[in-house]
């Protein structure tokens, strides 16, 4: 066939499918790793291919990038502090600060291209998806930006991005502003739960370089 369509007709209700395109993605993504939140800016290896437009914001899970567009609401849950080592085969990261490792891989991050890492992470709700999330704030840019961000916990967010120029480069980091538009927020066991497992992470994760990392920005 020259076509890529249904052959079984349906209408327009489509009674055949009982269960909703949110029932997939429960039965279809990892139980074990929230997707993460990212803007995406010139250096990601996506924006650098042009699949990805640059400085918006994508929801990252198993390789799919979800455009969120140029700004977007959330709500900010909670925070822990990580360091992630990205320069090897595998990424590692640590939420213990008091570790040897986290200490490690600060030192490490203020070398060139080390691949390292760290600050605050925060778990957030982002409504347009109906999803839970990750959002790491481990740049130098992003960092300065962190206490604004901390500053409006439990509270609801837009996140956009901010041109930061200097003689030598020019780049784009998240910029936190108060979220005026009124958005569904999640079931409070479901924010329990994903509470629970947020404050109580191993004390390091590993995974493959290929299961995905944030971008370094500046």
């Amino acid at each position: 066939m020259s076509e890529d369509k249904a052959l079984i007709p349906v209408d327009d209700a489509g009674q055949l499918q009982k269960w909703s395109q949110e029932d997939f993605q429960k039965v279809v993504t990892s139980g074990s790793y929230l997707p993460r939140l990212q803007l995406m800016t010139a250096n990601s290896d996506p924006c650098k291919s042009g699949e990805f437009p640059i400085n918006h914001y994508a929801l990252v899970q198993d390789k799919i990038y979800k455009d969120l567009g140029l700004q977007v609401d959330i709500l900010l849950i909670a925070w822990r502090p990580k360091a992630l080592d990205m320069g090897g085969e595998i990424v590692i990261a640590e939420y213990d600060p008091e570790s040897e490792s986290f200490k490690a891989i600060i030192a490490k991050s203020e070398t060139k291209d080390s691949g390292c890492m760290y600050g605050p992470e925060y778990l957030v709700w982002i409504p347009a998806a109906k999803s839970f999330g990750l959002f790491f704030m481990g740049s130098k840019s992003s960092r300065r930006e962190s206490p604004n961000l901390n500053s409006r916990l439990l509270k609801a967010s837009t996140l956009k991005s901010k041109k930061i120029e200097t003689t030598s480069y020019t780049w784009y980091c998240p910029q936190v502003t108060p979220c005026s538009t009124p958005f569904e927020i999640p079931d409070q066991e479901d924010v329990k739960e994903q509470v629970q497992k947020f404050n109580n992470p191993p004390k390091q994760e590993v995974q493959k370089v290929e299961d995905g990392a944030p971008a370094r920005d500046r």
